[in-house]
């Protein structure tokens, strides 16, 4: 679209993000082990390691995990986050601030201190309630809300809880039934702010299941229509390149539907699909950015569903930060 260094042409978005001096807030939402942090990690790293800070939400509980058990309340409980804490600190990142931002140890469940952070040109600030009230809604400038079906997030959250921080695999079930009330009363219910809605679940075309387990999903990106016009986007796909490449099962499809009275359009995407198919689009994505980092893993010959939809959701985030510089 715009190539980096050529007068002649538009500054990169990316370029024209820092000249503005302002500071943008993405927000990502979802329960706990739902794929909020590696989507975000995605995103980071498609924009700019340098453009970029990012943070979790759990840093702002206001009670720790001994305090918590004995009260009988879990984090997704609003009353145990300071909220109001986290807008202020919003508030002063967005006027370019430097914030001290507590930190949660979840090693230990403890709140563990304070540590400087920010500004940057763009924040993803990713937890349970990102969108839970007004005044935290007005100060993020794009909503995404992840929500992978129940069985792949007990998963997930057991294949992080148990293999990354240690915790025992029975306090983990025993965590997400104890859970599940307050998630549909207190975390479920944001999604009807975001602009951006993920829903994963497990891919009809997985092969039967006779060692690890292969990472095929199946996502629906259920995206509200854009009332403001955006730079036209070539998605086009290459029929003869499928038909050459193709060695696992695949489906995109596309429809228009309402969504808590709000017109989407929901994309779905099933599968597997070779790198190759993506390229073209990465490549333009990071010429308007002014990046050429590729948010795909080089590494393998075919890219999950969740891979093509952290592509596309990319791109929404590049059209809202367009719209937002006008």
């Amino acid at each position: 679209m715009w190539a980096v260094g050529d007068q002649s042409q538009m500054k990169s978005l990316m370029q024209r993000i820092k000249d503005s001096g302002r500071v943008f807030v993405f927000g990502v939402a979802g329960d706990s082990g739902s794929g909020k942090t590696t989507l975000s990690v995605g995103i980071k790293r498609i924009l700019g390691e340098d453009m970029v800070a990012s943070f979790s939400l759990d840093d702002y509980h206001s009670l720790d995990r001994k305090a918590r058990k004995e009260l009988g309340i879990t984090p997704l409980n609003p009353g145990a986050n300071y909220l109001d804490l986290l807008a202020e600190h919003l508030q002063a990142l967005k006027r370019g601030e430097e914030i001290d931002k507590p930190v949660y140890d979840h090693s230990c469940g403890e709140i563990a201190g304070t540590v400087p952070f920010g500004p940057a040109p763009v924040i993803i600030m990713e937890g349970l309630h990102p969108f839970y009230t007004d005044r935290l809604r007005s100060l993020i400038d794009f909503k995404i809300f992840i929500d992978p079906s129940r069985q792949v997030k007990r998963l997930w959250k057991v294949r992080r809880d148990v293999g990354d921080r240690g915790y025992d695999p029975q306090q983990v079930m025993a965590e997400i039934l104890q859970r599940e009330p307050d998630y549909k009363l207190y975390i479920d219910i944001q999604k009807i702010y975001a602009e951006v809605v993920v829903k994963i679940q497990e891919s009809r075309f997985a092969p039967p299941l006779t060692g690890p387990r292969p990472d095929w999903y199946s996502v629906r990106l259920i995206q509200q229509m854009m009332e403001h016009p955006v730079p036209e986007v070539d998605l086009t796909i290459d029929l003869s390149k499928i038909l050459a490449t193709s060695e696992h099962e695949f489906s995109i499809g596309f429809q228009r539907d309402d969504y808590y009275g709000k017109k989407v359009g929901v994309m779905t995407i099933d599968g597997e699909i070779h790198q190759s198919m993506i390229d073209d689009l990465e490549k333009k994505l990071g010429r308007t950015l002014g990046t050429y980092a590729a948010i795909s893993d080089r590494s393998q010959s075919h890219v999950n569903a969740i891979g093509v939809a952290q592509l596309i959701l990319t791109w929404r985030c590049v059209e809202k930060l367009e719209y937002l510089l006008r």
